[in-house]
């Protein structure tokens, strides 16, 4: 079923990629905007071009849509929660501010999105095939005008926050295909997990940095993750699309055997 990866995918997103993100930005000695920005983009939903790269790696798309689908509702309590809890200790963090923004920019499209295509399922339908199109040409200029807007800030954050990008994003890919092998999921789901754990929502993270963050820097992190995270999905895609998923054969029932073997006849000597 689909209920156990989907547990393991929303487990992962927001209880243990922020304690990730924390202990790699403590392991790096980021400063302390740094630190927020980390936990904060280890905090937020599964990003939708997730779904592209679990088809292009072989795995299985209706799952990877749900997965998504169960993050972005969750973040809209959990995110906020997930920045009080982790880093509410050690800087001032607008809970319900970040909650109202959440319900903003991510319920209320998601339930404008199921309202219209209840109302108009005709219309929706003709659409539909242009949809994944139109959600990528959407989401190119968000993720060009979050680099543009902080590209002086990215060039001179130094390496280390590149590398502190980099790590999260191949630890978050890796605990996703562990914790579904763990689980007893099989090859194909595996690949969609470890994808959409790896693939966070980083614009929502800037903006929700940009908007409740006294600290400009808080939202460098989910920036440069803009650049590492589309570049390791594509690697893992690539990779594994050299190596198709072996799907197991069914067993087929033993065939009926007719023949009955023939009594045992004492002979005599």
């Amino acid at each position: 079923g689909k209920l156990r990866p989907l547990l393991v995918n929303f487990i992962a997103c927001f209880a243990v990629l922020p304690g990730v993100a924390l202990s790699i930005g403590h392991a790096l000695d980021l400063r302390q905007d740094f630190l927020v920005g980390m936990v904060l983009m280890g905090g937020v939903n599964g990003g939708s071009a997730s779904n592209l790269f679990a088809l292009l790696a072989g795995g299985d798309v209706a799952l990877s849509v749900l997965m998504t689908i169960t993050t972005t509702i969750g973040a809209v309590v959990c995110t906020p929660l997930v920045a009080e809890v982790f880093v509410g200790a050690f800087v001032p963090v607008d809970s319900i501010g970040m909650l109202r923004s959440a319900v903003e920019m991510v319920l209320l499209p998601l339930i404008g999105g199921v309202v219209t295509r209840a109302a108009l399922p005709l219309t929706i339908s003709k659409v539909e095939p242009f949809i994944p199109n139109l959600g990528l040409g959407t989401a190119l200029p968000l993720l060009g005008g979050v680099l543009a807007g902080n590209a002086s800030a990215i060039l001179s954050a130094g390496v280390t926050l590149h590398i502190a990008s980099l790590s999260f994003n191949v630890a978050a890919g890796l605990i996703g295909y562990y914790f579904a092998a763990v689980t007893g999921s099989d090859e194909r789901v595996r690949r969609t997990v470890a994808i959409e754990v790896a693939m966070k929502n980083n614009v929502f993270a800037c903006i929700l940095a940009a908007a409740h963050f006294d600290f400009q820097d808080v939202q460098i992190p989910a920036a440069t993750a803009c650049i590492w995270c589309p570049i390791i999905a594509a690697a893992m895609a690539a990779y594994w699309k050299l190596s198709p998923p072996c799907v197991p054969t069914p067993k087929l029932p033993p065939a009926p055997n007719d023949q009955r073997r023939a009594p045992y006849r004492l002979v005599s000597p």
